[in-house]
């Protein structure tokens, strides 16, 4: 179970969970709190977390595309990105290849969080409590051959198939 939290940014309480992004082709990667959002198709990383990445606008590729969304309308670039959840059931790390949205613009009028959109969240179980302060994601495992779809790991070997990204090894 990927665990995360209820923080109240604004009037109502949203759900975000602890993560792990690495973008290869920028050399960057670290740690992110990401918004659950199911209103945004993919997942992005905005100013803040890519201030502490080291992720500046000058150095995203040079297709732009705009995004309107309750934020209003905010310029992004794609890169292909790892995003890694530690599952504490399964005591292992989730990984999640995403073409990750990065805000391109040069300043945001206000913090925005960065956002785990559809991309990741229509490849797990979602339950969300907010009077219980919980927030779960549960990784679902399709079995190609036969259409199953397990909500927790089979005996032997699902658990243990992401490695630790390598910047939180031991």
């Amino acid at each position: 179970m990927i665990e995360g939290c209820f923080k109240a940014d604004y009037s109502t309480p949203a759900p975000y969970v602890e993560g792990y992004v690495e973008v290869s082709r920028l050399g960057a990667a670290g740690p992110a709190l990401f918004h659950l959002d199911t209103g945004a198709d993919f997942t992005t990383l905005h100013r803040s977390d890519m201030r502490d990445l080291g992720i500046t606008p000058d150095l995203l590729g040079p297709q732009r595309f705009l995004v309107r969304g309750v934020g209003g309308v905010i310029p992004y670039a794609k890169e292909p990105a790892v995003v890694w959840l530690f599952d504490s059931g399964a005591s292992a790390w989730r990984s999640f290849s995403v073409m990750l949205d990065l805000y391109a613009g040069e300043e945001e009028e206000e913090e925005i969080p960065s956002l785990l959109g559809l991309d990741v969240l229509n490849r797990c179980r979602c339950v969300l409590n907010a009077s219980a302060d919980s927030a779960l994601l549960e990784p679902v495992l399709v079995d190609e051959a036969s259409g199953a779809v397990y909500y927790r790991p089979p005996s032997g070997g699902w658990a243990s198939a992401s490695p630790f990204p390598s910047a939180l090894r031991p």
